[in-house]
């Protein structure tokens, strides 16, 4: 998709609430958290040339990822194997669904009621208002 830019970003899932890595190893859960945790709350976004991104923390080889092959309310991790998204516009300017290349599921919150809220794998016809917002960081 070529409407959003090469870059660094924050990735809102609303506006308090941040996609977060609070650590960089292998397997880190992927959580919502407010901004200024303290914690990794910046994504390296690049296109691939063929309409899919990939998300992963700036200069390190830690990708927004999942295990496995993908499977509804899986978990989102960190993993160091790139992992390719489609990026979908969303209902609202400025915002897209994270889109499963080849599965119609996408990054939303998990079920687990715990906090920090986790990300995971949901169905793509959940909610549309509930997109990413990709606020670029200079």
């Amino acid at each position: 998709m070529a409407g959003l830019p090469n870059g660094r970003y924050r990735i809102a899932f609303t506006n308090e609430q941040f996609l977060t890595a609070v650590e960089q190893g292998p397997g880190a859960p992927l959580m919502l958290l407010p901004p200024g945790s303290g914690l990794s709350e910046e994504w390296e976004v690049r296109g691939n040339g063929n309409g899919t991104h990939t998300v992963r923390i700036p200069d390190v080889d830690a990708y927004v990822s999942f295990d496995g092959e993908p499977d509804m309310h899986e978990p989102a991790l960190i993993l160091p194997e790139s992992r390719e998204w489609r990026l979908i516009p969303g209902m609202e300017p400025g915002t897209y669904f994270i889109g499963v290349t080849d599965a119609p599921m996408r990054l939303g919150l998990s079920l687990l009621r715990i906090y920090p809220p986790r990300v995971a794998l949901a169905p793509e016809y959940g909610d549309p208002y509930q997109a990413w917002t990709f606020q670029r960081v200079d």
